[in-house]
């Protein structure tokens, strides 16, 4: 059995980890963004049908992320990690999982039950659950802005912690979950 297999995340679970990043930072930016326009205006619209579907994709990517994670074994922590280190390491994984889910749910709710455009990447609209509910979309909207704070610090965190294992600690915890190369992995 080679180390790889002990100390590294199972090869499908790495690349829906960095799909997700890569998904989960666009959809970010471009509502981010979209926040900074005045609504109804061009290109925000069309920003945001993006920063849905994104959303969206997010959402079934977190489904089968989870799926995978289960059927897999994770990797031992390093050695170095202490207790507080290992608590704060969890609590950041399990602000993301949340997030991962509550941001396209909220958002979800708040188009939905706000009468705005449900498309998928401009193809086919999703089913409305909720609709015609004044209250459901303020609560949607008000969990999604605010839960988008959380979002950046949450982000922020893990990205700094990435970057201090990396170059700081240099205790492997970024090749657990980096895409190697190699071993006959493709």
């Amino acid at each position: 059995m080679s180390s790889e297999v002990t100390t590294a995340y199972a090869p499908l679970l790495r690349r829906i980890h960095w799909a997700t990043a890569v998904l989960f930072i666009v959809a970010m930016l471009i509502g981010f963004y979209c926040g900074l326009q005045p609504p109804g205006t061009s290109p925000r619209r069309e920003l945001l049908e993006v920063h849905k579907s994104l959303g969206m994709t997010l959402l079934f990517l977190s489904v089968l992320r989870l799926m995978v994670r289960a059927a897999t074994k994770a990797p031992p922590e390093p050695s170095s990690f202490g207790v507080l280190l290992r608590f704060a390491a969890r609590l950041n994984h399990l602000a993301l999982y949340l997030i991962l889910f509550a941001m396209p749910l909220t958002g979800y709710a708040f188009s939905a039950a706000g009468g705005y455009s449900l498309k998928y990447f401009w193809t086919f609209s999703w089913p409305r659950l909720v609709s015609g509910s004044p209250g459901i979309a303020h609560a949607g909207e008000i969990a999604h802005d605010t839960l988008a704070y959380v979002v950046y610090a949450v982000v922020a965190l893990h990205i700094a912690a990435t970057v201090w294992h990396a170059s700081v600690m240099r205790d492997g915890t970024l090749a657990r979950m980096w895409p190697h190369q190699g071993n006959g992995e493709r």
